[in-house]
């Protein structure tokens, strides 16, 4: 008898995670055991099993990857395809690419990281655009995110796409204004085979315009969105908060609500150069922000939970039919937390720079410290994903920041909130990379967190909901 790894199956590994099952086309990512990793490289529609090649360890794992649907018997000898053999990839795992294709934008946003209008970051050429993604391939990248400035302005987006997929790479989501999003332009994705989660910025009801730049961009985005969802494309939405939309919060999630958008993102306008100049008086410190947010807890659940997540950004995620979650918690209090990474989301993703910058995310556009990071045409994507002063930020721990930072050392919630976020730390406060995240040394030093709880307790039992010591149970 042979076995042979299903069609849509195939087994990779990068250094650290070595043993991985692959499920095409999505390429959802399955960490194996050692036993089944062994039985399924054994399993090549080739080799006779159990033929004297199995232990009883490796018969239970052969058993169990059958019953998972993972390989198959077969009578008659069958390889396997070429793309389904075990590849392994000298450079760290990384969930996906975050990648702004241009810095070109077709808006004028009051509060642009890089300052999009003017191309001031530009892009790589249609060339190196194509090798950085044959580099991709290279070094195993499952996903790409594509954003800009505005993606659709890049004239040769269809071509980097074609290149995309031609690896069996997804595109797993679209960042964009919705201004170029049509029939005409869905169609394209969907001749393709694949269809993206759109993600479309809306800055509220009477203010998008505004805050865009462009008269007509509030339409624009709502059209898109009711047009992404009559298409079948799941969306979501990030809101820019200020002073003047403060208020249009409600009537501005029931507005996305009419049009499908199930899930919201709400922060506060980051203090980039941009917003500094042109807020008009509209900014709001991250105290103002927060004390803004706690009764839209309460609206929330008193609202009748109107959409499905509704993310209040540093402050709780809430959730329909599900716990809350309070977002300035990132650990439990205790010592376990020292030897976390500093950053999760910089250990799953990347972020690359239209000039072609590998950084932690996209918010350090924003500081003249990216450039302490390397650029992909100099030094390679595998050099950079292998051993680059960026892999030496992923790879640091909580216990390396307090290391590092004197003051955060000797606060008594360290061992909740871990030292913060490093954008946060690089674009406000003392501007440096293990500096002090400011927002969460107020939230936890000014009482902050436990008036999140109370206050979301507080909703949960008044107007229904599910908190978190609930769930638990």
């Amino acid at each position: 008898m042979y076995y042979r790894l299903k069609t849509e199956y195939a087994l990779r590994g990068w250094e650290g995670m070595a043993w991985v099952l692959v499920r095409r086309p999505d390429n959802a990512t399955h960490t194996l055991t050692q036993a089944q990793f062994q039985v399924l490289t054994l399993c090549d529609g080739e080799t006779e099993l159990p033929g004297g090649l199995l232990d009883e360890q490796l018969e239970e794992a052969l058993r169990q990857c059958v019953q998972e649907g993972w390989a198959e018997p077969c009578e008659t000898a069958r390889p396997l395809a070429e793309d389904q053999y075990y590849r392994y990839y000298h450079n760290r795992y990384v969930c996906s690419i975050f990648w702004s294709v241009t810095g070109k934008c077709n808006y004028r946003c009051r509060h642009c990281f890089m300052d999009a209008p003017t191309g001031l970051l530009g892009e790589l050429s249609t060339e190196q655009a194509l090798d950085f993604i044959d580099q991709m391939a290279e070094c195993g990248v499952l996903c790409v995110d594509l954003t800009g400035g505005e993606p659709f302005v890049r004239k040769d987006i269809w071509q980097l796409i074609d290149r995309i997929l031609s690896y069996g790479m997804t595109i797993g989501s679209v960042y964009t204004n919705g201004w170029l999003v049509d029939e005409a332009l869905l169609d394209r994705f969907e001749q393709r085979g694949v269809k993206p989660e759109f993600s479309i910025s809306f800055d509220g009801v009477g203010w998008h315009d505004w805050m865009r730049g462009v008269p007509g961009a509030e339409q624009a985005a709502l059209r898109a969105l009711q047009l992404l969802h009559d298409r079948g494309f799941s969306t979501d939405v990030e809101m820019c908060i200020h002073r003047g939309n403060l208020h249009t919060l409600p009537q501005s999630i029931e507005a996305l609500r009419a049009v499908g958008v199930e899930n919201v993102k709400v922060g506060n306008v980051a203090m980039t150069a941009l917003w500094c100049q042109n807020s008009q008086g509209n900014a709001l410190t991250d105290r103002e922000f927060v004390e803004a947010m706690l009764p839209y807890i309460t609206w929330y659940y008193k609202a009748g939970q109107p959409i499905r997540q509704l993310m209040l950004t540093n402050v709780a995620i809430l959730r329909k039919d599900r716990a809350y979650q309070i977002i300035p918690e990132h650990y439990d209090g205790t010592e376990a937390c020292l030897d976390h990474y500093m950053c999760g989301a910089a250990r799953m993703a990347c972020y690359i720079t239209p000039e072609g910058r590998l950084l932690p995310c996209m918010p350090m556009t924003a500081s003249p410290q990216q450039d302490k990071f390397p650029l992909v045409q100099q030094i390679g994507l595998r050099q950079g994903l292998s051993g680059s002063y960026y892999m030496q930020f992923v790879n640091g721990r909580v216990k390396d920041l307090l290391a590092a930072n004197a003051e955060c050392n000797a606060c008594a919630h360290r061992y909740h909130c871990g030292g913060g976020c490093r954008a946060t730390a690089l674009l406000e406060g003392n501007c440096e990379l293990m500096g002090c995240d400011r927002t969460m040394c107020m939230l936890w030093r000014e009482g902050y967190v436990e008036r999140i709880r109370q206050t979301a307790e507080q909703a949960v039992q008044t107007y229904g909901g599910v908190s978190p010591a609930a769930s638990a149970t």
